[in-house]
């Protein structure tokens, strides 16, 4: 794991200057954490690992960065070693480094024109491609499967079993509109409000492309409508529209149109309440139990996206 002492070994591996610190971890997400780094050159965000990534994802996703950018995407620029790498090892651990921006905290309410612009010029610099969707982005689990984890996490005395238990139905009913995804291209795939933020000066930057691969961008723009519509049918449509007039290639117009969101609920609720069930530690069983319980505080049902159909079709 890196240390405030790994700063210039981070800086020296970037060719970033001297002087170097390292504050933080700042930021925390599922499958990493952020440092800031300062140097004689600026301020510059690290991005560390709790596992080893794929390298040749990582140069994949630098490059749809460097694409969208060209678009007028605002996310922050990758910083290469001087012999081109976008990641290298330094105390033993893989890390990357992006230009800083400064950034507001997590929002569904950010100016849904600004984020159906960003979202199309993302679409615009995904190029098609035949590789297959990930069955997270693909599947559901289907009846028995949910019943299954629920019983299990009642065995287990987790604190939101009441919860899950009282969800099921609806977990299960809205799986009935998942359908294969069509002429997938190089989306994000991770656009929630985590990784859709403002700037200090009120625009809409995106960052962390490490989900990135193959999806219909129909289904990117139906997971959009709905996280920053926030179940508000105008700023769907404002959304919607920003989209479309920025030459979005999706188009949203039936049920099925929302089976990447649908699958990635299912994948997030199982994953969270079997590493719940398998954590050894109180505080991880707590962080894992809040992450879980974003699902009922805000759950994907076929209401839900009746009403996201019928505010932009």
């Amino acid at each position: 794991m890196l240390r405030v002492t790994s700063a210039q070994e981070v800086a020296d591996a970037y060719d970033l200057g001297g002087a170097a610190t390292l504050t933080g971890p700042v930021a925390r997400g599922q499958l990493g954490q952020v440092w800031r780094l300062d140097t004689v050159q600026g301020s510059h965000a690290v991005k560390e690992w709790f596992a080893t990534p794929d390298l040749d994802d990582l140069s994949r996703g630098a490059e749809l960065v460097d694409a969208a950018r060209e678009e007028g995407v605002l996310t922050p620029a990758v910083r290469r070693t001087p012999s081109g790498d976008v990641a290298t090892t330094v105390d033993g651990t893989a890390v990357r480094v992006f230009e800083w921006v400064d950034l507001q905290p997590r929002s569904r309410r950010l100016d849904p024109v600004a984020v159906g612009e960003a979202l199309a010029a993302l679409h615009r610099a995904g190029g098609p491609t035949d590789e297959g969707v990930d069955n997270w982005f693909a599947t559901g689990f289907g009846e028995q499967r949910w019943r299954e984890v629920h019983q299990r996490v009642v065995d287990e005395g987790a604190p939101f079993a009441g919860q899950l238990g009282a969800l099921v139905d609806e977990l299960v009913a809205v799986e009935s509109v998942i359908e294969p995804h069509q002429a997938p291209i190089l989306c994000h795939r991770d656009l929630w409000a985590d990784n859709v933020l403002a700037t200090d000066d009120g625009r809409v930057c995106v960052i962390d492309f490490e989900n990135l691969g193959p999806a219909d961008p129909s289904q990117e723009l139906a997971m959009v409508l709905f996280e920053f519509g926030d179940d508000d049918p105008a700023r769907a449509r404002l959304l919607h529209r920003a989209y479309r007039d920025a030459g979005g290639p999706g188009r949203v117009t039936r049920r099925g149109h929302f089976t990447m969101l649908v699958a990635e609920q299912a994948h997030i609720g199982q994953l969270a309440c079997s590493r719940w069930v398998g954590a050894s530690s109180e505080s991880e069983r707590e962080r894992l139990a809040r992450w879980f319980l974003e699902i009922p505080e805000d759950p994907v049902t076929l209401p839900r996206i009746d009403r996201v159909l019928a505010a932009v079709t």
